[in-house]
């Protein structure tokens, strides 16, 4: 259950506000985003008082929600026989009903997320053709995956130097210094 506000507008209404959060998102790194960068979670997120996992988990859930789930609501609009009130259906159950992926990246810091991702999720309510579905299911994806594009961009891949591939020769080489235990 959530505790934004349902939205009552129609999804034409919905898509308009989306779009025009893609336009704040598109050029320039969003405030909300700035923040997450130094490490500023309003919602105290990330065990020990460190922002590193918000980072990785704001990585996974956006590529995820975004690049994977919506595109694949999206492909499955297209079958004959999907029908618009199980393609919402579905759409809910993933994103908003049992775990609010929304919700949760608002607690990573995304300040926006919930609010945007419930109004898309009432706005299915408006939609009267799978066409429709599409636009606005399109225009989400959109922003979803523009605010992975962000997160993407400032994340520490350097960090991953820490933790190379080994062969298992190295491996070998290694027990033959080690004392037996």
């Amino acid at each position: 259950m959530s505790s934004i506000t349902k939205f009552e507008g129609h999804w034409l209404d919905a898509k308009a506000i989306i779009e025009k959060e893609i336009d704040r998102v598109w050029l320039h790194e969003p405030e909300e985003i700035q923040k997450i960068r130094w490490g500023i979670i309003d919602s105290g997120a990330g065990s020990g008082e460190q922002s590193f996992s918000v980072l990785v988990h704001l990585e996974a859930y956006l590529m995820l929600v975004g690049a994977d789930v919506m595109y694949r609501f999206l492909k499955i609009s297209q079958y004959d026989d999907m029908q618009l009130p199980t393609l919402n259906r579905i759409t809910r159950e993933f994103l908003t009903a049992t775990f609010n992926v929304f919700e949760f990246m608002t607690d990573l810091g995304l300040t926006n997320m919930h609010a945007m991702g419930q109004m898309y999720s009432d706005a299915l309510d408006t939609l009267a053709t799978k066409e429709e579905y599409v636009e606005l299911t399109g225009a989400m994806m959109t922003y979803v995956i523009r605010m992975h594009r962000w997160i993407h961009y400032i994340f520490p891949w350097n960090l991953g130097v820490a933790f190379p591939h080994r062969k298992p020769e190295e491996l070998f080489a290694l027990t033959k210094v080690l004392p037996v235990i």
